[in-house]
């Protein structure tokens, strides 16, 4: 009987219990590591000097559903008057308003006015680097939505986005928010880590560092329903040391999991109910902009591309080519 309970019982109780107690110590390290940031990426933040800031409109706020006032920049069209269509421009990841300046001032001189978002967690918008729970930034932006239909009853809206905000953009436009919106605009954007626009994760293309062991930590914990943990910091960018005082340098699980494209790219682009437009330079440094075909290969019906010649990957929201290209296609000239 002894021997029985020793085999059969004792011994696979004491197994479990060991596997247990290593991944319970795994999980330990996961979680505690700390995230490390990449080194300084120099042609993001020389693109990002080249941001003509001529014109930059001053913050304004509204109040999303939870109380927290978030900001936006505001950019009538030109002649002034009742605003017919309304761009809403979200900006890359770790950025704010400010890096959708040119692309906005160009909107209002074509008759389109804009209005640029500091996306919750970032700039003047909550706190930096992070959000209450995955969904909260599809919330806020329906709250601005309707709080700009207050001021213009009329008004159509479009919906662009740099880089993550792209992929935030692509979300939405799968999403029941995406309803808001007449038209979509994604400029280069990030379809996720595993789409075919992705290029190595080193050197001059390494602008954000996930922490891979956390994130599946996390994950793991969220299939069981935990989500204590999801405030965590996941996602380091090449900010380079002080960037804090301006920047964003570092997102949590949930803002990561949240800002940027779906899981299911195929899904997503599947379920695209409105016009949709991808703009990217063919000089992107981040993106391989050629092997966007191949991630829309089968939804060409979905979304049209454009490939703008000489223009990288922050050039896209400053260049004139590209300006002029963004302008056209919101406009619709042509389509």
């Amino acid at each position: 009987m002894r021997a029985f309970l020793r085999k059969f019982i004792l011994r696979p109780v004491g197994f479990g219990l060991a596997a247990i107690g290593i991944l319970t110590c795994a999980f330990a390290l996961a979680l505690r590591a700390p995230l490390v940031s990449p080194p300084f990426l120099e042609s993001i933040h020389k693109g990002a000097a080249q941001i003509d800031q001529t014109g930059l409109a001053p913050l304004s706020r509204f109040t999303a559903r939870d109380g927290t006032e978030l900001a936006y920049r505001f950019y009538a069209a030109a002649p002034e008057g009742a605003a017919k269509t309304i761009a809403i421009l979200v900006h890359g990841s770790s950025a704010n308003s400010r890096a959708m300046t040119a692309v906005a001032t160009a909107l209002a001189r074509a008759g389109v006015a804009a209005a640029a978002v500091d996306m919750r967690g970032h700039g003047a918008s909550g706190s930096r680097g992070d959000i209450a729970f995955i969904g909260q930034l599809e919330q806020d932006l329906d709250d601005l939505v309707g709080d700009l239909k207050r001021s213009h009853p009329d008004a159509h809206f479009v919906l662009i986005g740099h880089s993550s905000g792209g992929g935030f953009a692509l979300r939405i436009a799968s999403e029941p928010t995406g309803d808001l919106f007449d038209r979509f605009v994604f400029l280069s954007p990030f379809l996720g880590y595993r789409a075919p626009t992705n290029r190595p994760a080193e050197g001059a293309t390494l602008w954000a560092q996930p922490d891979l062991p956390r994130i599946f930590a996390l994950l793991a914990l969220n299939g069981m329903n935990i989500h204590a943990l999801d405030g965590l910091p996941t996602l380091a960018f090449a900010t380079g040391p002080g960037a804090e005082r301006y920047r964003t340098t570092r997102y949590s699980f949930r803002l990561m999991q949240n800002f940027g494209p779906p899981a299911d790219l195929a899904t997503a682009l599947a379920q695209i109910r409105r016009p949709a437009v991808l703009i990217a330079g063919a000089q992107d440094e981040l993106f391989d902009s050629a092997r966007y075909p191949e991630a829309l290969r089968g939804f060409e019906d979905k979304i049209a591309l454009k490939i703008t010649p000489d223009v990288d990957h922050m050039g896209m929201v400053h260049a004139s080519a590209a300006l002029a290209a963004i302008v056209a296609t919101v406009r619709g000239d042509g389509t």
